[in-house]
């Protein structure tokens, strides 16, 4: 059963932010006052000319809507404020993807790693096929063979390169499976939407959220510095889960093809 864990006890409702209407009602707001304002100036200027020069000017020359500031444009333009204020513009979905990019990065690099230490310990392979011959036949010449492949080829193992090989295969396994999380959570709409409107209600940006991801437990949570608000969501994501198998076997498919590419 999914569950939510929060710092603080809250009713949380499922809406989504709506950042391009708050932006659109300030808008309209400032501009309704900034255009009553530049007429204003205008009929100021005006008025103080012919003041001086003996202009009598009309009797409601500067007592018009198109220059006068109600209550109604100020409330307007308050709220707008407010809405721009309290609006969610950096969301959960992009935070996750943001987290999801900086994953892939990470297993790119690792990847990298795992190429070139792959690629130094391939001679291993040779090896065995090699004394794979030697082995079956039993032949003092393949075995000879063998031992003069062994003499001319580097073929020692270096310590450090298996080092690297280990390390980029856990980095790879940590960030692919960080990535997948959050690239997972950021297509669930039910957990966004109630992210989003969780860190509203505590006034958090998302934009200062720290996020980590638990496979073990299935629990994705979010933090931010002032320790207010934070929220974990438990048991999300379990349909989205692979299993070793299929890590596998669409590995061996990949590798396949992208082999017949290479030597077709």
């Amino acid at each position: 059963m999914k569950r939510i864990a929060i710092l603080v006890s809250a009713f949380l409702s499922v809406s989504a932010a709506h950042s391009e209407t708050t932006i659109d009602n300030l808008v309209n707001a400032s501009r309704t006052i900034a255009a009553k304002l530049e007429q204003g100036r205008h009929a100021v200027y005006g008025a103080e000319h012919y003041a001086s020069v003996g202009g009598i000017i009309d009797y409601n020359a500067v007592d018009d809507e198109q220059y006068i500031i109600n209550s109604g444009d100020i409330a307007a333009y308050n709220d707008a404020l407010n809405g721009v204020r309290n609006a969610l513009y950096f969301t959960t979905k992009m935070k996750l993807e943001e987290k999801y990019e900086e994953s892939m990065v990470k297993v790119s690099e690792a990847v990298d790693n795992f190429v070139v230490a792959s690629v130094q310990l391939s001679m291993v392979e040779e090896v065995a096929e090699v004394a794979e011959v030697a082995q079956e036949t039993n032949n003092v010449a393949d075995q000879t063979a063998v031992q003069e492949f062994v003499e001319v080829n580097d073929v020692e193992i270096k310590q450090e390169t298996v080092v690297e090989y280990n390390q980029s295969l856990e980095e790879i396994a940590v960030n692919a499976r960080d990535a997948g999380a959050f690239l997972a959570a950021s297509k669930n709409e039910q957990l966004t939407s109630l992210s989003d409107q969780h860190a509203q209600d505590y006034g958090n940006s998302m934009a200062e959220a720290s996020m980590s991801y638990s496979a073990t437990s299935d629990v994705l949570s979010i933090e931010w510095a002032t320790n207010i608000g934070s929220i974990s969501f438990h048991d999300f994501l379990q349909g989205d889960y692979v299993s070793a198998a299929e890590v596998l076997g669409e590995g061996e498919a990949i590798y396949a093809d992208q082999q017949a590419y290479m030597y077709q």
